[in-house]
């Protein structure tokens, strides 16, 4: 999705329809448990006796994806191809099955956007918190140790670190490996989540907190304060006023000296920026992705100096970083 949103170049139609729906049936194929149930060989019947599935639209979804590559069929019996074993069960080099699932629900919203562009909302059905945990998972290591290496190199003297909304905790535990103490907070069903599915309960020095920093959070850290508060694709969420409020907020629980770090899509800089925003339009109510000058404005505002931004692995993301005082 990164690279067809970065591209400007003109596109076959017919290739880019053909793509879609492979994706949406591979998106619907891991989503259903079926490439997990075919990590051995299986026939039809056990098959939809495990994923308790209508044997119609199983069998029509397993030939599809024989004829396409991604199973193999021995007689009556189904297997997941070798060229799959990576990307769709767990653990593989190339896994992108956690972030299929979520790839279903953006799509779903985007078919909205022509009621959004006359003025609907989108609409505001309760979140899939482990879809949308497991495509942040997915984020790209290199991307993360790029983030917190520029932070620490910043902020040499750093001993703790605020992440707000940090979901999966891969920058959290990234912050922890090097030597710091962090706190990662999020709301009540992801920590719930994410505190066992991806083993946060059990990382030294990494602390889990419950709440909604949407609302004023400040009163939650009263008497704590943090070297570093770490902002982690979360501003695209938001409106300019949400933002200049979160800005502002954060500030007040910094220590001396304190910085704040913000890595996100920047109008201007990153590629991706303005496509981004079109899923904003269809995901959020007042989402968006912004300019350097308003990040600066809204930092200058809230009472920060010394800012930098920072283009991160090929220019998608970028980090915005700034001293308190």
């Amino acid at each position: 999705m990164a690279k067809m949103w970065t591209s400007n170049e003109d596109f076959d139609f017919e290739t880019a329809r053909d793509y879609a729906s492979k994706l949406v049936l591979l998106g619907s194929a891991q989503r259903a448990g079926i490439f997990e149930a075919l990590s051995g060989e299986k026939d039809l019947a056990a098959l939809k006796s495990m994923l308790n599935a209508d044997e119609r639209a199983l069998f029509i979804v397993l030939e599809a994806l024989c004829a396409s590559g991604y199973i193999n069929k021995r007689k009556d019996r189904y297997i997941i191809a070798e060229k799959s074993r990576s990307l769709f069960l767990e653990g593989g080099e190339d896994y992108v099955g956690g972030s299929l699932p979520h790839f279903l629900d953006i799509m779903e919203a985007w078919l909205k956007l022509p009621g959004i562009i006359k003025g609907e909302k989108p609409d505001r059905e309760e979140r899939d918190v482990a879809a949308f945990m497991n495509a942040m998972a997915s984020r790209p290591e290199k991307i993360v140790e790029e983030a917190v290496e520029y932070c620490i190199k910043r902020k040499r003297n750093a001993k703790t670190v605020l992440d707000l909304g940090g979901g999966p905790g891969k920058y959290a535990k990234a912050f922890v490996n090097r030597g710091l103490n962090a706190v990662l907070y999020d709301l009540p069903d992801t920590i719930d989540y994410v505190k066992t599915q991806f083993g946060l309960e059990d990382v030294k020095n990494l602390i889990l907190r419950k709440g909604d920093f949407t609302n004023d959070f400040v009163n939650e850290f009263a008497g704590e304060s943090f070297d570093i508060i770490f902002m982690g694709n979360i501003c695209h969420i938001y409106s300019e006023k949400g933002n200049r409020k979160l800005i502002k907020r954060a500030g007040n629980i910094l220590g001396s000296g304190g910085m704040i770090a913000i890595e996100d899509m920047v109008r201007g800089r990153s590629p991706m920026a303005e496509m981004f925003a079109v899923n904003m339009l269809a995901n959020t109510e007042d989402g968006n992705t912004y300019t350097e000058a308003q990040y600066r404005e809204w930092l200058t505002e809230a009472g920060f100096r010394k800012i930098e931004i920072t283009d991160l692995a090929q220019k998608s993301n970028q980090l915005i970083t700034a001293f308190l005082g």
